[in-house]
């Protein structure tokens, strides 16, 4: 038994609950990095997600046509690569939706293109929010337009 000799020559008996502490901060601990690795691995396949969407209503708008708009958007999502099992390949949702106005677009409008594209995450764990346990699989989905830079216009 360890003693400690105080200023006013009391001496008091030292104990300490040193193993409840360190296996409820064990635990706490182990929880916050199960936490911290869900929500690392969702913002990093949400910023994979809206960097490859830029990408590929990018390479969309610069083709003449829809078909190599569409070729083009493909490829492009195809570029991105994720590692398959927590963060799924990236893909095209509904195609490209290229907005040419045949060559003629009405007063004030802008030839455009739009992309969606969509990526699955799996998470390591479920999230619990006080009580609320969400799923451990989440889609997420982002869409940009953009103007269309080859078109050819019909001049009257």
């Amino acid at each position: 038994m360890t003693y400690i000799r105080r200023q006013h020559g009391k001496r008091i008996r030292r104990t300490g609950f040193t193993f409840p502490e360190i296996a409820i901060s064990a635990f706490l601990i182990v929880l916050l990095a199960v936490f911290a690795a869900d929500i690392a691995i969702l913002i990093f396949a949400c910023s994979v997600n809206d960097k490859d969407c830029r990408d590929v209503v990018r390479a969309a708008a610069l083709q003449p046509n829809v078909n190599q708009a569409q070729l083009f958007a493909a490829a492009s999502c195809k570029n991105h690569k994720t590692d398959g099992f927590f963060i799924s390949p990236i893909y095209l949702v509904g195609g490209v939706n290229y907005v040419d106005f045949g060559g003629n677009p009405p007063v004030g409008q802008t030839p455009y293109v739009q992309c969606t594209t969509a990526v699955d995450v799996t998470l390591p764990a479920p999230l619990v929010f006080f009580g609320a346990t969400f799923t451990n699989k989440m889609t997420f989905k982002q869409m940009y337009t953009s103007p269309i830079i080859k078109t050819k216009y019909l001049l009257p």
